[in-house]
C-alpha cells in the first residue's frame, strides 16, 4: 500500500528527483506504476492527486499507448485525481517537429535544436492534448527541473486549507438539468469535476448508472 503521508516518486523516474525534492517536501521513491498509479502521488486536504509525466518525444512517438495508459490509471484508482504534465520544448519544422534540448553555458541556460528528423506533426499532438484536457488537467513545462518545481508547488498548495483563489468571482456550479451530469458532479466534486468535464466523461465513457 502506498503511503499517503509522503510525496511518492515512481522508481522509474530520474534519480535526481529524490535529492532535489527531499530538502523541501517529505518524499520517497515507491513502486507507483506497478500498483496502477501514475509517476507521482501525494495526499492533500481535498484528497489524493497523481501526475503522469510525458516528454514531447513520448507524446510524438505514440499517442494511442499514452491514452491507453491514462485510461488504465483512471480505472485503477478512480478516486485519485489524475494530471498530465508534458515536458520539453517542441516546435513545428519542415521535417515534422523539432524537439529542443537544454544546455548550460556559464550562467546561461540555452535551448538548441538537435538533429533534423521527423517526429510527427504537431497539429495532431495539439488536438490530442486539447481533447485530453476535457477529461483531466494538462500542464506543460520546459525541463525536468521545472517539472519538479511545479510538483512542489502543487504539493504545498494541497497542504493548505481555505484557498480563496477566484472565490470572489466564481462560484461552484451545483445544478445541471441532465441528472447523469448532476450525479457525476456530486460523485466527483472533490476531483474537480464540474459540468463541462462531467458531460465530456459521460460522452466518452457512457452513463454513470
Amino acid at each position: 500500500m502506498v503511503s499517503g503521508e509522503l510525496f511518492g516518486i515512481d522508481v522509474h523516474e530520474p534519480e535526481e528527483a529524490l535529492p532535489i525534492l527531499s530538502p523541501v517536501i517529505p518524499c520517497a521513491v515507491q513502486p507507483l506504476n506497478s500498483e496502477g498509479y501514475a509517476d507521482y502521488l501525494w495526499s492533500g486536504i481535498e484528497g489524493r492527486q497523481q501526475v503522469e509525466r510525458k516528454t514531447w518525444y513520448e507524446i510524438l512517438g505514440g499517442l494511442d499507448s499514452i491514452e491507453d495508459q491514462l485510461h488504465r490509471q483512471l480505472q485503477a484508482h478512480p478516486s485519485v485525481r489524475l494530471i498530465l504534465i508534458v515536458e520539453g520544448v517542441a516546435v513545428p519544422s519542415p521535417t515534422g517537429t523539432t524537439v529542443f534540448k537544454e544546455t548550460t553555458k556559464g550562467k546561461r541556460h540555452l535551448f538548441y535544436a538537435g538533429k533534423s528528423y521527423f517526429l510527427g506533426p504537431m497539429k495532431g499532438a495539439y488536438a490530442w492534448l486539447y481533447e485530453v484536457g476535457k477529461y483531466i488537467e494538462v500542464h506543460q513545462t520546459p525541463t525536468y527541473g521545472a517539472t519538479l518545481n511545479m510538483l512542489t508547488a502543487f504539493y504545498k498548495a494541497d497542504q493548505k486549507e481555505g484557498h480563496n483563489t477566484f472565490h470572489r468571482y466564481l462560484k461552484d456550479i451545483t445544478f445541471h438539468p441532465n441528472p447523469m451530469v448532476q450525479r457525476l458532479m456530486g460523485m466527483g466534486g472533490h476531483l474537480g469535476i464540474g459540468a463541462v468535464r462531467a458531460e465530456a466523461l459521460i460522452k466518452r465513457f457512457g452513463t454513470v448508472y
